[in-house]
């Protein structure tokens, strides 16, 4: 393997990034794991409606992920410059757009909550339930947004401990406030799947507050500030529609085609619908340093771009993460049999859903393996890299063209048991694989894809 990288410093840089992001996911996970956990002592129809209400969070989330995905390729390749000025001016952009982005999907969890809940099942119960939750949790995602979006690209300067704090805290808060608001402690009214909600909500301002007091204070780095936001950004606006368009565009339809995808399931059986929260909170478990390691090799492989490496250099970067990643795929795979049957334990749910549950994290463990190669190749290396056109192409294509037709094929017309159902839900990842290792090896899309400065014209 002569490609394989043999400075230790790449590797130092790598997973200083990659385990404090993870931290942050596992953090992010344990918050969803408590909130799965204490519903499901409620009943499976709490369960299942804040599982649903959560496809509107979990879209949001990726196109914000979009928004900042497509500033951090910029952003990292900036900082490779030693360019804050055009870096802040990225930021700007991105921010702007999450909050528009952060208030439409606010508008639609306020005003229009059981209209969304419909769109994931026929169940009444489970849209009420998930109704009432929407209604509550739809005010805090514009203070996700925009503290995600700026947490995320601080780390393309390798500012990555202030997400620890900002999502330790917030896991304290919440689960704190779900405790006492769910099951009614301390002199609480009991509030059930709208104790969940609110938990959640008072946990995202207090995010927010945590990130005004670090940039205000403590960060050192960027000097981001409140007049940045006003800033004049036209000169840049073109290059980073031009670049990150291909990423928000990817992220929108990906996660349109994701939450496709749990609409299938939620029309299935609500059995299902239980099952696969349980076996995703155990994904979970492992995916965090899987996607902590994606996150990392985007901003390591922009920053390399950004300094002006050689080609040859940049591509044994990318082939030795690849590698690294097949690694950590197969590791996750087993880690997921051996801890399936403890976690699943946990729940108090019907006999018959814990068996689909144990029987469906076979399929997460086989697609998983896929998984952790393909997130290298489109989140780190071709994003960071600058080729989004390709990233996006390769992300959504076969999501729409073979995953979501041969799960509703065999799921809902063939009656396919749940586990292969999954199996065929996930399919696109062995496509993304194929295309993805062919993309790398030609080395095309190594691209630096920054303007120039306006500080120096």
């Amino acid at each position: 393997m002569s490609f394989l990288v043999k400075d230790k410093n790449f590797y130092k840089v790598l997973f200083s990034i990659t385990l404090p992001i993870a931290a942050q996911n596992f953090i992010t996970f344990t918050v969803s794991l408590a909130d799965s956990l204490m519903l499901g002592k409620v009943g499976e129809i709490a369960l299942s409606g804040a599982n649903l209400a959560n496809q509107l969070f979990f879209i949001l989330m990726i196109v914000t992920f979009g928004v900042t995905s497509a500033a951090m390729v910029f952003a990292s390749q900036y900082w490779g410059k030693d360019d804050v000025y055009s870096m802040k001016r990225v930021i700007t952009i991105m921010l702007r757009l999450a909050a528009v982005i952060s208030v439409i999907a606010s508008a639609l969890a306020i005003c229009i909550p059981e209209t969304v809940m419909s769109w994931y099942s026929d169940d009444p119960d489970v849209i009420e339930a998930g109704a009432s939750y929407l209604r509550i949790i739809g005010w805090a995602y514009p203070f996700y947004s925009l503290t995600n979006a700026m947490a995320s690209v601080l780390r393309s300067a390798h500012i990555v401990k202030i997400s620890i704090v900002i999502y330790l805290s917030s896991l304290i808060v919440n689960v704190s406030l779900n405790w006492i608001l769910i099951f009614g402690n301390l002199g609480a009214p009991v509030m059930g799947v709208r104790g969940a909600a609110l938990a959640t909500a008072v946990a995202r301002c207090v995010e927010f507050i945590i990130l005004l007091i670090y940039l205000a204070f403590f960060e050192k780095k960027i000097h981001y500030t409140f007049k940045d936001l006003f800033v004049p950004v036209k000169d840049y606006l073109g290059a980073f529609v031009k670049t990150g368009a291909p990423v928000v565009l990817n992220e929108a339809v990906w996660s349109i085609g994701t939450s496709v995808l749990s609409m299938i399931i939620g029309h299935i059986s609500t059995e299902f619908v239980s099952a696969n929260s349980i076996a995703n909170i155990i994904w979970q478990c492992v995916w965090v340093v899987v996607s902590g390691m994606g996150n990392a090799t985007s901003v390591v492989i922009g920053n390399a771009i950004g300094k002006g490496e050689n080609k040859e250099l940049v591509l044994n970067k990318a082939k030795t993460i690849v590698l690294l990643a097949a690694i950590m795929g197969i590791l996750s795979a087993v880690t997921l049999i051996i801890i399936r049957g403890p976690v699943i334990n946990f729940y108090e749910v019907s006999a018959e859903t814990k068996a689909l549950a144990y029987d469906l994290i076979v399929s997460y463990a086989v697609i998983i393996v896929f998984q952790a190669m393909s997130v290298q190749y489109i989140v780190g290396i071709f994003r960071g890299g600058g080729d989004t056109k390709t990233a996006a192409v390769v992300d959504v294509f076969f999501l729409w063209t073979v995953a979501i037709p041969l799960g509703a094929f065999t799921g809902l017309i063939l009656g396919w048991a749940p586990p292969f159902v999954y199996l065929m839900l996930r399919s696109d990842e062995l496509f993304k694989n194929i295309v993805g290792f062919l993309r790398l090896k030609s080395g095309k899309w190594i691209r630096d894809i920054t303007v120039h400065s306006l500080e120096n014209s």
